[in-house]
């Protein structure tokens, strides 16, 4: 179930807030200060926060910040009734999602909520892609070792890391570390049950370690290193069976690993058992492989030692010969395609990976119920996830669609023809000043089109009691100029860094893709889209698009 922290001082807007919440399905948790919404986010994950900025003591933003710092996952909502567009920027900065004003409406609270949560959606299955991709990037294992232990110490935000493996005799060993001397590295061999990881690895159980071992009465008999300020010891396990160990420790950051980091390096540790386990895979298939090779070279010296002895049996040779080589080539064959087979299972595209990484971790006995139901809701909304990400995908690498040749100015009328009329409604006027004689550009038509009319609704949302559009269309070197100028609010510079930002919008409903799309169209026809804009003067958007034939992207 989806969890919702709300910290307002204003009892009767908490009430209004946590029944609306509530009636949605979602469960809510409330507090009146910034210090106890700060204690709830230390000691439960939440996955949306609505936060008052003028809160007695600390303040919104204050809280904002440190609710970050417990969990940056969390998608922060700010309410206020005294707001500006500076204290909106502010927050926006400082990684909140969006920005409220009282008095609060509740369907546009719910509204606000959706979206949050389907960018926080969106936001970890990519990330959870591009581990993926990261970590199947390559199936050398030491290679991989290297990617593990770089991604473990960015991922769950560690000083070090290290992986234990298991060696011949089921004893494990530090297969790679970043914090401990080669000599340890060497001389460590510990059994099933012996110390912390071995601990680990007999109870299958992953634990969090603060200040050490002081505080853990299971392993106060156990020297430990006194740098270390926090540490997380978490199984490898594939197909109820432990691979080996990953540790991460925190010396030089002074917070403490959480639960909710435990809950990261659970999915983080899925990921890195089904990697090792294809690795051991293709280290056991290069073995073979070797194994056949040398073989087939003893199969060769015994053929020439052979036919050394018995040039005259000709027809025994080739007999020989022919047995030998239909055995190294079934060999062979057998041995690909097992190669092929288990890599198909094991290693699919790396959005499978992602697709199915919930259904992997329900395989495990899961005590802790509220991961389990975490997990059960990426698992049902995988589908979901996989159809945002191709959106992301779209707009990221847009193609340059079907090109012809095409009359800008045309164009660019047929979207007006369309919307004028409406425009006209709400006091807005279209000025063009066209090329009496343009040139053709290769281009594709829709593409254009919806780019024109992105454009043209901006500037009609910013003239919201009404002004002028004024469309103009020339050349500018080998370039065909079209620029889009209003008389509208015009932008603020921090606004203006941000506009082709994914998800970045000041409205109030929109998904932020829009300029982004439009941005990416005009890349894909090798153009350029730029904007000049200032508060209380309007906004001029300007496209440039290669005049003639338009080079393969």
């Amino acid at each position: 179930m989806v969890k919702i922290l709300v910290v307002d001082d204003e009892k009767d807007i908490v009430e209004i807030l946590s029944h609306s919440l509530r009636r949605r399905g979602y469960e809510v948790e409330t507090a009146i200060t910034g210090e106890e919404g700060i204690k709830k986010a230390e000691n439960k994950k939440f996955d949306v926060a609505l936060l008052d900025i003028n809160l007695p003591g600390m303040d919104g933003i204050q809280v904002l910040e440190q609710i970050k710092k417990i969990d940056p996952e969390i998608e922060v909502i700010m309410v206020t009734g005294f707001g500006s567009i500076e204290s909106a920027i502010d927050t926006l900065k400082k990684g909140a999602y969006d920005y409220i004003q009282k008095p609060v409406n509740s369907d546009k609270i719910a509204v606000s909520v959706e979206k949050a949560l389907e960018k926080r959606h969106l936001t970890e299955t990519v990330a959870l892609y591009e581990i993926s991709k990261a970590i199947f990037s390559t199936i050398e294992m030491d290679d991989l070792l290297k990617t593990i232990v770089d991604l473990a110490i960015k991922v769950l935000r560690a000083d070090d890391a290290s992986i234990m493996l298991f060696d011949e005799n089921e004893r494990l060993y530090i297969a790679i570390s970043y914090g401990l001397t080669e000599q340890i590295q060497k001389e460590t061999r510990l059994a099933l049950g012996d110390r912390i990881a071995g601990w680990v690895a007999k109870n299958r159980q992953p634990i969090i370690l603060i200040n050490g071992l002081v505080n853990d009465d299971r392993f106060k008999d156990i020297r430990g290193r006194e740098d270390i300020k926090s540490s997380m010891i978490v199984p490898l396990i594939k197909n109820d069976k432990v691979l080996g160990i990953l540790s991460v420790n925190r010396l030089k950051i002074t917070e403490n690993f959480s639960n909710i980091d435990l809950y990261k390096s659970s999915i983080f540790a899925s990921l890195v058992s089904l990697a090792l386990d294809n690795a051991n895979l293709y280290k056991d298939l290069k073995k073979t492989q070797h194994e056949l090779i040398q073989s087939n070279k003893e199969l060769e010296e015994t053929e020439k030692e052979t036919l050394s002895v018995l040039c005259d049996l000709k027809d025994t040779h080739a007999k020989l010969k022919t047995n030998q080589h239909q055995l190294w080539q079934s060999s062979k064959l057998a041995a690909l395609g097992r190669l092929v087979s288990d890599m198909a299972h094991e290693v699919n595209n790396p959005l499978m990976v992602v697709s199915g990484r919930a259904q992997l971790c329900l395989m495990e006995d899961i005590q802790n119920e509220e991961l389990k139901n975490n997990l059960k809701i990426i698992f049902e909304e995988c589908q979901r996830a996989r159809d945002i990400i191709q959106r992301l995908l779209k707009f990221s690498r847009p193609s340059k669609g079907e090109l012809k040749r095409i009359d800008v100015d045309n164009c660019v009328e047929t979207v007006v023809n369309l919307i004028e009329h409406q425009y006209s409604l709400s006091g807005i006027t279209i000025k063009r000043n066209y090329l009496k004689d343009p040139p053709f550009i290769l281009a594709d038509e829709k593409q254009m089109q919806e780019v024109f009319m992105n454009l043209l609704n901006n500037s009609r949302d910013a003239m919201a009691g009404g002004g002028v559009i004024e469309i103009t269309t020339s050349l500018d070197n080998t370039f065909l100029r079209i620029d889009f100028k209003d008389t509208g609010l015009g932008m603020p510079e921090e606004v203006m860094k941000m506009i082709f930002e994914p998800f970045f919008t000041t409205k109030e409903s929109g998904t932020g893709l829009g300029l982004s799309v439009c941005y990416g169209i005009i890349k894909a026809h090798n153009g350029e889209l730029k904007f000049e804009s200032q508060p209380n003067k309007g906004t001029t958007a300007t496209i440039l698009l290669p005049l003639g034939e338009i080079s393969d992207v």
